[in-house]
């Protein structure tokens, strides 16, 4: 059997996919397999020190100064390190990991986090699809919406989000009653996030006594702030920026509030769920899943923020008791399909399966 295996991401953002990328290279770690990943930007948000931890991590160049001698690099590497599998995540990766598996051999996994592929990249990922000898998506909706299209030729298994699950119980700080309604909103300002729409929702219920911690990283280009200014919602947002640890702030929230146009799986909400917090997001396939699934907040419509405003009022004025059962709801389906310890053995058996 194969042990070394060669995780390929676009960059090492903090977000759900990297977050789940960097949980299995530990894994296959703790595992005894020999584990690199290449990141195709130089990128690294995460508070880890990687080489220490004996996963090292390989940085390429920016691609628009060096694409030549970032081709040669990639590929030098790759075949300095031999794996036995590659597992790619995300639309790019999956597309050089594709092409690098004709000038080198290994086995591909491709997994797919989100149920729509942006336009620029769907013609050279439908030109190279048939390289790979797994495909696994986080989410059945995501593997329908590739399949049903003819964009993968052929069928995927799903392997859920590896999500922790706090043992509420015997968590040190107990929360903190609020005087006020708490929203918590965990996303970086892009622009498939949809913040517009959330902040016009607010401003409709502009008046009453609620606030919505937002925690996520903006840039200059994406500040939020002349908007929330401009609707004349200050009191009412609170933007914290991007935090390594969001488990202060869903300990203390009553319901989680999320208004992407577009998701994967997102992992923002999976945790809010594990910590047993009613929620609301946007009616969307992959978040429909889940939330009808297992009955645990309401979905409101895409762009519509008077949709948004009413579920918004309506879980605030829900019974407490019944904002409770929502969040009990949530936080059995977390325990029931997305426990590390399951996940993990699905993605062993996976991998075990690919180099038979």
């Amino acid at each position: 059997m194969g042990n070394r295996i060669l995780l390929i991401t676009t960059a090492l953002c903090k977000s759900g996919a990297e977050t789940q990328l960097v949980k299995l290279a530990f894994f296959f770690k703790s595992r005894n397999y020999e584990v690199q990943i290449i990141s195709l930007k130089p990128i690294n948000e995460f508070d880890i020190d990687f080489e220490e931890e004996g996963v090292p991590v390989i940085y390429l160049k920016s691609w628009l100064s060096s694409p030549i001698s970032n081709g040669k690099f990639l590929l030098r590497k790759l075949k300095a390190f031999k794996p036995d599998v590659v597992i790619a995540f995300m639309f790019i990766s999956i597309i050089f990991a594709r092409i690098l598996k004709k000038y080198v051999s290994f086995k591909l996994i491709s997994s797919i986090r989100t149920a729509v592929i942006p336009f620029k990249w769907y013609i050279p990922f439908k030109l190279t699809s048939g390289l790979d000898d797994i495909v696994v998506y986080n989410a059945k909706a995501s593997k329908e919406s590739f399949e049903s299209k003819g964009i993968i030729k052929q069928n995927g298994v799903v392997i859920h989000n590896s999500i922790h699950i706090p043992d509420i119980e015997k968590l040190d700080d107990k929360p903190i009653p609020n005087d006020k309604f708490k929203w918590i909103c965990i996303a970086h300002f892009k622009w498939n996030k949809d913040y517009k729409t959330l902040f016009k929702a607010i401003q409709i219920l502009k008046g009453r006594n609620f606030s919505v911690d937002i925690i996520g990283g903006y840039t200059s280009a994406n500040n939020p702030f002349p908007i929330i200014k401009e609707l004349g919602i200050e009191e009412h947002v609170n933007i914290l920026g991007f935090k390594q640890n969001t488990s202060d702030y869903l300990k203390n929230a009553d319901a989680f509030v999320l208004s992407s146009l577009f998701e994967g799986m997102p992992n923002a909400l999976l945790e809010a769920m594990a910590y047993a917090k009613p929620v609301l997001v946007t009616d969307i396939a992959c978040n429909k899943e889940v939330v009808q699934f297992a009955a645990c907040g309401y979905l409101s419509n895409k762009k519509d923020e008077e949709d948004l405003a009413v579920k918004m009022l309506r879980m605030m004025i829900a019974p407490p008791n019944i904002r409770q059962k929502l969040g009990e709801n949530g936080r059995s389906y977390i325990k029931e399909n997305f426990s590390q310890n399951d996940v993990m053995n699905n993605w062993l058996q996976t991998v075990n399966y690919t180099v038979a």
